[in-house]
């Protein structure tokens, strides 16, 4: 958060006044004004302070699943499991409450928000070969519910179309059926995309990395598929991951053996490349490891969890797109899960999210405490 600029603009006035302002009203006029300025600061302050101070949740380790994400700014959702059934709760991470947001007789296997928080899937598990999947609300409420048949699925929504989401379904022999969803709609449309994981650019086109199963390879190229004409226009070669937000189509591209990589940054509308990032990769037996990013879509900020030279811990770096500085927010960290806000000013970190990163002044708490 940044001070107040009144104090400066209530002085600018004061001074162009003193022209036509006697000299012992004008003594009277700035005494008023500085105890009203201080009245001002020091009010935003207290607000201020009050919004730093994130309160940490108690909670029976046995029971907590996870923290699902971000509900808005200042809420999260998070997911218990017990013998009874499962839950998911929301809390206010500056006052303490806390509410029951829906509950289930089912296990919650997970929750994932939209692009814009006005939707969640909620995954719940019937049996060890069925998924159900549940579209709430806001205010929790039930918009659309189906079920497939799985023992894995895969899921990701689009970012432009806030009620639609591409579902893959494994089963155990790895063959699986793809679903393209619609919340809103109540429509749910079988195998109408061919390949099982995708980004979505708009309502109509995504990008895939097409492996060649024939040839086993560390890399492959980045096409992006039209889902109007049918046509296919290649994005980039030797990629390793692919992300795609609002604006941005990103790319994690690897430049040799030894692990050097660059992320880049495409715009979505004309797969121009508008950025790159330099970073680095750990080798495992037969691919790379791919770190954990976020990427701030109000403030065109990327993060990422990046490998130290030594390839021994890991540090969260920063990039900014627009004006390409790169910098360290917190070392000496492992290559887990993070969850930016919306706003962007703080991150979900941990595996199973538990703690909470300020990026306004680095620094990383605990928000899950156990009993």
């Amino acid at each position: 958060m940044r001070f107040t600029k009144l104090s400066f603009i209530s002085l600018l006035i004061f001074l162009v006044s003193t022209g036509c302002t006697p000299s012992h009203q004008q003594e009277d006029d700035q005494n008023q004004l500085s105890e009203e300025d201080n009245s001002t600061l020091h009010t935003e302050k207290e607000s201020h302070d009050l919004q730093e101070v994130i309160k940490p949740i108690s909670l029976d380790e046995m029971e907590f699943h996870s923290v699902a994400g971000w509900k808005n700014n200042q809420e999260i959702l998070y997911i218990t499991n017990n013998a009874s059934g499962a839950a998911v709760s929301t809390y206010q991470i500056f006052n303490g409450q806390s509410d029951l947001f829906f509950q289930s007789e089912h296990p919650i296997v997970q929750v994932v928000a939209n692009a814009d928080q006005s939707l969640f899937l909620i995954h719940t598990s019937p049996s060890s070969y069925e998924a159900e999947l549940i579209f709430i609300n806001q205010n929790g409420e039930v918009v659309y519910e189906t079920s497939v048949a799985s023992t894995e699925l895969n899921y990701t929504w689009n970012h432009m179309v806030t009620s639609q989401l591409f579902v893959s379904s494994f089963n155990e022999d790895w063959t699986y059926h793809t679903y393209v969803i619609d919340a809103k709609k109540n429509s749910i449309v079988k195998d109408s995309i061919a390949v099982p994981f995708i980004q979505w650019i708009d309502e109509t086109s995504y990008t895939t990395i097409e492996w060649d199963d024939s040839t086993p390879s560390l890399t492959a190229p980045l096409y992006q598929y039209n889902g109007q004409n049918q046509q296919e226009a290649l994005v980039a070669n030797e990629v390793v991951a692919n992300t795609n937000y609002e604006s941005y189509i990103t790319s994690i591209e690897l430049g040799n053996e030894e692990g050097e990589a660059a992320v880049r940054f495409y715009r979505s509308d004309s797969l121009q490349q508008v950025g790159e990032m330099p970073t680095r990769l750990v080798s495992l037996y037969s691919d790379w490891s791919i770190p954990y990013h976020d990427l701030d879509v109000k403030n065109d900020i990327f993060y990422l969890l990046e490998v130290n030279i030594e390839k021994t811990s890991f540090s969260l770096v920063s990039f900014n797109i627009e004006n390409k500085e790169k910098r360290t927010v917190l070392e000496n960290i492992d290559n887990l899960p993070i969850r930016l806000s919306p706003k962007g000013d703080y991150a979900l970190y941990g595996a199973r999210l538990e703690k909470v990163i300020k990026l306004e002044d680095d620094r990383m708490e605990d928000l899950i405490i156990f009993k």
